[in-house]
């Protein structure tokens, strides 16, 4: 089988009907599908019971949060790779999956665009098409725009001592690894804004140790081969930095390119 959905709920009943609704409709069903409740009070696990037919495994217990929910959805899963489309999130369309697995996959985490939805618009995303492998230490990726090979994670889950950026984390390793990563020309999700925890100001902790921790985490090899854009890192965590590229994006007025310049200057005497 070449793909596994895993879904993730807690207490969200109605955010597991619009991503059941995604899923059954797919034009294509060609994969398994994995549920994961944990514990839910609100009907939740009554829905799920009442449709289990469509789900290649599932269970309702508690469980010590949502990483540690998506490793043991990762411990059921049968399929070559995974896609994690929790409770609330949906495919962007009927064909999505159709449109995956027509692409030839082969890279150990596959990735589209995707959609975020606001109460009264929505913000199109596109997703790099090209040095994925860089891009994760300047930003997060939606993981619900992915497909990540299931031996990759069965050999290293998430890391369940975080709450909020697991993923991101996994993201920045897998590259360190040197594993590999490939575009696809799809949207690939929906899923609304400022319902997850790192929209809460919950994850301001948990990124301050990403941001600590990468250098650390970088070895000789890879900072020799991708030093400028290291460089670049460095320069958006550094306050003064941020500060100057974000003027600079907002105009451009000789003022904010004068103190753009002014600040790198500094930046780079900062080094001697």
């Amino acid at each position: 089988m070449k793909l596994s959905i895993i879904t993730i709920n807690f207490n969200n009943l109605e955010g597991l009907k619009r991503t059941y609704e995604s899923v059954v409709t797919q034009t294509c069903q060609d994969f398994e599908w994995i549920v994961i409740d944990g514990g839910s009070i609100d009907g939740s696990r009554e829905f799920i019971d009442a449709h289990q037919e469509k789900f290649a495994f599932w269970c309702s217990e508690p469980d010590k949060g949502v990483y540690n929910a998506m490793n043991k959805g990762i411990s059921k899963a049968k399929g070559e790779y995974l896609n994690f489309m929790n409770s609330g999130d949906c495919f962007y369309d009927d064909s999505t999956i159709m449109n995956v697995l027509s692409q030839p996959m082969t890279a150990d985490l596959i990735y589209g665009d995707w959609v975020r939805v606001f109460h009264d618009h929505e913000v199109f995303k596109k997703a790099p098409e090209k040095d994925f492998h860089l891009t994760v230490f300047f930003e997060n990726v939606c993981h619900q725009a992915m497909f990540i090979k299931t031996d990759v994670l069965r050999s290293k889950g998430y890391d369940e001592e975080m709450r909020v950026y697991a993923d991101w984390k996994r993201w920045m390793e897998m590259s360190l690894d040197g594993q590999s990563f490939q575009y696809i020309p799809f949207t690939i999700c929906s899923f609304e804004a400022g319902t997850g925890l790192s929209e809460h100001g919950i994850s301001n902790e948990e990124y301050e140790l990403l941001v600590k921790g990468l250098p650390d985490a970088i070895g000789n090899g890879f900072r020799c081969r991708h030093n400028d854009y290291l460089k670049i890192w460095e320069y958006k965590h550094n306050p003064l930095i941020s500060e100057a590229i974000r003027l600079s994006n907002q105009g451009k007025s000789y003022k904010t390119k004068i103190l753009h310049l002014t600040l790198l200057v500094i930046k780079w005497l900062e080094r001697f």
